[in-house]
């Protein structure tokens, strides 16, 4: 086998045990940042499920009214091509406090994200290229909504997988991430800032995360700038920031977060909360696959 391919192989390895990337987004990353080089169909992703532990300013609506109490999600890849054709998809639900009694765990939010995405591998990495459309609306009274599609590209890296001797010495772990730009193609109602004023043009987006024992114990951290097509198209107006501690085991993962969306260009509101979240994630090909294969269903060739 050439040396090219075996090393372009190796990356591969690295980045799809070491680069779960499962930053707690409302648009999870293809894959979770993992990369393989299968190209069968395939269904993956997380059903996420937490509460707001402290929240002072985080919104339960796109009109920024209300506090969010309790988030629910979906993200699932739905891959044609495996990673080289996929269609991610994002739900989620978002709950008010101040609603009365039992209301307070209905949905107050309902965010749907879909879209395209290939990945490939590049250099010590891989890249990723996309586009989304997003769609965020009150659902327990008339209000306003916030709506886009867009452009992204990101880099996905594992340091681990460039520098081996890493792996043994954080006992099995990675330092990895994803550094990436979007643009908002069109974009009537998606804002700028925090406080609901002007539009977003471009995005970009830090992913970082350390991993320890297996994958057992990470911290992550995500930045994400967004600039304003009426103001400066290329300078930050809104700064989000979300660190993170993530304790994982074999499909579930239990996330502390605290994020923090800021303006950056003036004063206005920020909204941030201090969250947790209870995600089991799930394979199509892992869960019923092999099961099938193992009752004569299917015959390898």
């Amino acid at each position: 086998m050439p040396g090219a391919l075996v090393r372009t192989l190796g990356v591969l390895g690295c980045l799809a045990t070491a680069l779960p990337a499962r930053a707690l987004d409302k648009q999870g990353s293809a894959h979770g940042g993992d990369v393989s080089t299968s190209d069968e169909f395939n269904v993956s992703g997380g059903l996420t499920l937490g509460p707001a532990l402290y929240n002072p300013t985080y919104a339960a609506r796109p009109d920024n009214t209300g506090k969010t109490l309790f988030r629910y999600a979906l993200h699932a890849d739905v891959d044609l091509i495996g990673p080289k054709l996929s269609v991610p998809i994002d739900l989620n639900a978002f709950t008010d406090r101040e609603r009365k009694g039992a209301k307070k765990l209905l949905p107050s939010e309902f965010d749907v994200i879909a879209g395209l995405s290939t990945t490939w591998p590049a250099g010590p990495g891989a890249i990723e290229f996309g586009s989304r459309i997003e769609n965020d609306r009150p659902v327990d009274r008339a209000g306003a909504k916030q709506t886009y599609v867009d452009a992204r590209g990101r880099y996905l890296y594992s340091l681990a997988a460039v520098w081996p001797g890493l792996k043994n010495a954080l006992s099995n772990g990675d330092v990895s991430g994803a550094a990436g730009a979007g643009w908002f193609i069109y974009n009537p109602s998606y804002y700028a800032r925090p406080d609901n004023t002007g539009r977003a043009l471009l995005r970009y987006m830090l992913h970082g995360e350390l991993s320890l024992w297996d994958d057992l114990f990470s911290v992550g951290l995500d930045g994400t700038f967004f600039t304003d097509k009426d103001k400066n198209a290329v300078a930050p107006s809104e700064l989000d920031l979300t660190p993170e501690i993530i304790f994982h085991k074999s499909r579930y993962e239990l996330h502390i977060a605290y994020e923090r969306d800021m303006p950056v260009d003036r004063g206005g509101l920020v909204q941030h909360w201090v969250y947790s979240a209870f995600v089991v994630t799930f394979d199509l090909r892992d869960d019923v696959m092999p099961p099938l294969e193992k009752r004569g269903y299917f015959v390898s060739p």
